[in-house]
């Protein structure tokens, strides 16, 4: 059995962890240049996060009942009206030489440790951030039995960060889903020059590898090896098309078929009927392995799936 509940699950619980100074710091570069805010970094700073996808994500996945954002909130103090009408617990950083960045992240790492612990009803953890400094936190996190998504800016995030979750979103799709919802926007709306995504700097491409959103051939790679192992594991050509898409993610998982131009995963399948088809509709509905005879799978029955 799965060791944490289904993300639509009612008794789902989440904790949000921002690691607010570097998605903003990741932004501010993307609109005014390269090394922009280092060097405004001791000054107040101007909006470029939109909250909304982000919370709106969090909250798809369950009930938040932690919401917690780190910075030196002296220099973040436009963003005081839309932090608190989100309901986000400020947690303030004080400067503390030039590692007051990396406080901020230990400081994180600290409280969702102790978030885990402290309150078994959390099932699910959410941190916001494109650092490679949580790899160690989402080990942690699996290790005692709850989900850990990531959300990171596309061509920042780092790649063994994403690999590191359940699952892992890129700020710039939720932000044009959400966008795309809301409708015409006040071209005021922070951030929605930023779709295009973001180049990481010379310097951040040396020391780390970074990724952006997995590519349509990418994500044919994950169907095919996810519907090959599946069929194989339960010995018939017949998976569940919910199980499909855990193990997907499982592979990949910074996958998104919104990002890949389909508006559902039923959709994403139809990209690829060389590959899989659907068959009903049933619990959720069932695909099979094109070329294959529904129900014959090519191993014997090995028991219960991991994926049930």
């Amino acid at each position: 059995m799965s060791s944490f509940p289904h993300p639509r699950s009612e008794v789902t619980k989440v904790a949000v962890y921002w690691d607010f100074e570097n998605l903003h710091a990741v932004l501010a570069n993307a609109a005014h240049g390269d090394g922009a805010y280092r060097e405004n970094r001791l000054k107040p700073q101007p909006v470029f996060v939109d909250l909304n996808p982000i919370l709106e994500y969090a909250a798809s996945l369950g009930d938040i009942i932690i919401n917690r954002a780190y910075g030196n909130w002296q220099f973040f103090a436009n963003y005081r009206h839309v932090l608190n009408e989100a309901g986000v617990d400020l947690i303030q950083m004080f400067p503390r030489g030039q590692n007051m960045k990396n406080s901020a992240d230990i400081r994180m790492a600290l409280d969702a440790l102790s978030d885990v612990h402290n309150h078994p009803h959390l099932s699910h953890v959410v941190v916001i951030s494109s650092d490679s400094d949580f790899i160690s936190l989402a080990q942690k996190v699996k290790q005692a039995g709850r989900f850990i998504a990531g959300v990171g800016v596309a061509g920042v995030s780092n790649r063994f960060w994403t690999a590191s979750c359940n699952e892992f979103k890129f700020y710039q799709n939720l932000l044009a889903a959400s966008l795309a919802a809301r409708g015409p926007q006040d071209e005021a709306q922070p951030a929605a020059a930023l779709l295009g995504g973001v180049v990481p700097s010379a310097e951040e491409a040396e020391d780390t590898e970074v990724v952006g959103s997995p590519s349509l051939v990418e994500a044919r790679g994950a169907l095919q090896r996810a519907l090959t192992q599946l069929v194989d594991r339960n010995g018939e050509n017949y998976v569940s098309r919910s199980a499909l898409k855990v193990f997907i993610k499982r592979l990949l998982p910074s996958f998104d078929e919104q990002a890949l131009g389909c508006s559902n995963f039923s959709e994403f399948l139809k990209r690829f009927p060389e590959l899989v088809s659907e068959i009903d509709n049933v619990s959720g509905g069932h695909v099979a392995r094109v070329g294959q005879p529904v129900g014959q799978g090519t191993a014997e029955p090995e028991g219960e799936s991991a994926l049930d």
